[in-house]
């Protein structure tokens, strides 16, 4: 049956509920903007740090760090962070008024599909659902695909009730956001298909009208094709930089081309199964496991649906179904499923479905009482979304953990505290390793979390690792309590004994201690020094040396300690190393010590590399120790065995060179001896 053509004319009252939906969208997206999400996910941080590049000059086809990304989104955020600053606020707008433009666009195409019940439905849905409103708040540029998706289409749409130049100039149009959708998100490049399966579909159904629709898919298809050639020259030229195959995601569609198709069977299920009964295992951007709608709203979703699918020889019901399915796709080709970043194309059409099955229901029955029910399933969405997104989410310890909420709780007690003396925060490897291919840095994060440039932050691993700081300081613990801070060796030596005051962060997100100069720590390390053996390694000439050692006129080595019942061990044992070390000039980044026990020919038998602190952050004065835990070969031969030290930039292993005066020392020092004995 021919659905009547819906009024191009929106009454006073239609424009108030738009004008209400809208308002309610832009609440939802921008309170507490800076708090939840509850601190900066990794994503987010890499997003920032190339939107920094662009603002900087660096425009590049594609970005191949980290993951590999398109460039689109960094343009955009990159203007606005110009404007607004880098801070967490600057960087999560531009996902609001891209969330805003895409409810907005849809909601319009949806009225000139299916008339005004469906276009305040699909509005209604698209303002309050958790999905949207996490994407409408986040970094990343994944949130431009859904605006630019619908412009295309809505442009595509608009051309074929056009004619003349005003039709090629929308086509033009549809092409350019098309491309422009492509240049912003890997899901995007299943767009295209959506295009050419409408196209297969009007050939097979509307053989008559197909010159014209498939003009309009030519257009757009070529100018897309244009705007993104550039880029998938670039990859094309250098395929590594597309990292589609980063942890495994695209391991079904791997499987598939070698003939197996359980795997996609089974992400496919997972992810059409999202709207209903399961959702993203993931807990970056959802409640792990939530569906994106709930049970009646999942049974609209397939009520509309199936209406969809009964009207399908109207082009407009097709072309919803055919966008729908194909934005699954980039779900269904890969793992984990559901996904609910790689599927995010399907938002554009998704609730336009449940608004058909209700134009439908109205259409039957406009009895009050259906208006109440659909009042109050609006209502307790609004109510579902708002507990889950602002309390339930932000609480969970996984999120926690992958947003750095303890970091930002830190961060922000800095920011408000009037105090500028120096600051050591205390990370995990993760956050203090400038190697690492997935994490980035803590002073990144912070870069975005803390504007204070009268703040001195270093970054140090506190668990085998200490730093101390000359003068008034503050030691900051994220993510931690009282009872924490007696896990750290460093801590309970040479801090805790001074009595210092503890400022306690809420909800056990962390602890700063302000200390002054632990004076102590002047007077163990000339006993250090005193109790200390070193020798020059043998290519250097041998025989004993006198401490404070330069190295690179960077850095000094002050000493270590050695536990009594390390130096008669068995095979198989450990011991614990810690050396002393103060800061004498700027250290090169990613500096790394390095502890061999060697045998008599010298070869290495035994050996832990590790420097738990960001180099760069140190500043001269600084004293920092390192302890290493070193486990002997079960086979190790009875002997003595003496150990070497030194320090190398982990980049090229360069070593630091030692040096006595004017004269090179090498680049290893020779300590204590160990004896191993059965």
């Amino acid at each position: 049956m021919s659905q009547k053509k819906p009024s191009r004319t929106i009454s006073t009252r239609e424009w108030l509920a738009l004008v209400a939906l809208l308002l309610l969208a832009f609440a939802l997206r921008v309170i507490d903007l800076t708090r939840v999400p509850p601190g900066l996910h990794n994503d987010e941080v890499v997003a920032a740090k190339l939107a920094e590049r662009v603002m900087n000059g660096d425009v590049a086809l594609f970005y191949p760090g980290d993951t590999g990304s398109e460039p689109l989104h960094y343009f955009f955020s990159g203007l606005l962070m110009r404007l607004f600053g880098s801070t967490v606020f600057a960087l999560r707008l531009p996902s609001v008024a891209l969330s805003l433009i895409a409810m907005s666009v849809s909601a319009a195409l949806a009225r000139r599909w299916f008339g005004p019940v469906v276009a305040r439905v699909a509005l209604a849905g698209f303002a309050i659902t958790f999905w949207t409103v996490e994407f409408g708040r986040i970094v990343s540029p994944v949130v431009m695909l859904a605006p630019l998706g619908a412009l295309s289409a809505y442009c595509f749409w608009r051309a074929h009730a056009a004619t003349g130049r005003r039709a090629v100039a929308l086509w033009l149009l549809s092409g350019l956001w098309l491309g422009m959708s492509i240049l912003a998100y890997t899901a995007a490049r299943i767009l295209p298909a959506v295009f050419v399966a409408f196209g297969a579909y009007i050939l097979v159904v509307h053989r008559s009208e197909w010159r014209r629709w498939w003009t309009g898919i030519a257009v757009s298809l070529a100018v897309a094709a244009v705007v993104a050639l550039p880029m998938f020259i670039y990859l094309a030229r250098n395929p590594q930089s597309d990292q589609l195959d980063f942890f495994d995601i695209d391991r079904p569609l791997v499987e598939l081309r070698q003939g197996n198709f359980a795997p996609v069977i089974e992400t496919s299920l997972r992810t059409l199964g999202m709207f209903a009964f399961v959702g993203d295992p993931l807990p970056y951007y959802d409640v792990p496991n939530r569906p994106v709608l709930e049970p009646l709203g999942a049974l609209l979703l397939a009520i509309g649906v199936l209406i969809a699918a009964r009207r399908w020889r109207q082009p407009e019901y097709a072309f919803v179904l055919l966008w729908f399915l194909l934005a699954l796709a980039p779900g269904m080709l890969s793992q984990p499923a559901p996904n609910y970043t790689r599927t995010l194309g399907a938002q554009i059409v998704l609730f336009m479905l449940p608004g058909i099955a209700v134009a439908a229901l109205l259409q039957r029955w406009r009895h009050p009482i259906i208006f109440a029910a659909l009042a109050a399933l609006f209502s307790a969405n609004l109510v579902w979304t708002a507990h889950d997104y602002f309390t339930l989410w932000p609480s969970i310890d996984t999120v926690r953990f992958w947003h750095q909420t303890g970091l930002k709780a830190v961060a922000d007690r800095l920011q408000s505290d009037p105090a500028s003396s120096p600051v050591a925060l205390c990370l995990p490897d993760y956050l203090i390793d400038e190697n690492d291919r997935w994490w980035n840095p803590g002073w990144r994060h912070l870069r975005y979390l803390l504007h204070r440039p009268d703040l001195s932050l270093r970054y140090y691993n506190c668990v085998d690792s200490g730093v101390f700081l000359v003068g008034p300081a503050r030691y900051a613990v994220p993510d931690a309590d009282v009872t924490t801070l007696d896990q750290f060796p460093f801590y309970t030596q040479f801090l805790a004994p001074l009595d210092p005051a503890r400022d306690l962060l809420p909800d056990r997100l962390g602890v700063l201690v302000h200390l002054d100069e632990p004076a102590e720590l002047d007077l163990y390390l000339a006993e250090l020094a005193g109790s200390s053996i070193v020798a020059w390694a043998p290519e250097a000439g041998g025989g004993s040396a006198q401490l404070p050692i330069d190295f690179s006129e960077r850095v000094q080595f002050l000493g270590y300690t050695l536990p009594p019942s390390s130096l008669i061990l068995p095979p198989s044992s450990s011991f614990d190393l810690t050396t002393w070390w103060r800061v004498t000039n700027a250290l090169p980044p990613q500096l790394s010590q390095f502890t061999h026990v060697l045998d008599a020919r010298g070869a290495i038998v035994a050996q832990q590399d590790r420097l738990a602190l960001t180099s760069a952050s140190l500043r001269p004065g600084d004293v920092f120790a390192q302890m290493h835990h070193i486990t002997l070969p079960a086979d190790l031969a009875q002997g003595e065995y003496p150990l070497s030290i030194g320090l190398y930039t982990t980049p090229d292993g360069a070593r630091l060179s030692i040096a006595q005066g004017d004269q090179p020392r090498g680049d290893r020092l020779w300590l204590r001896t160990i004896r191993v004995e059965e």
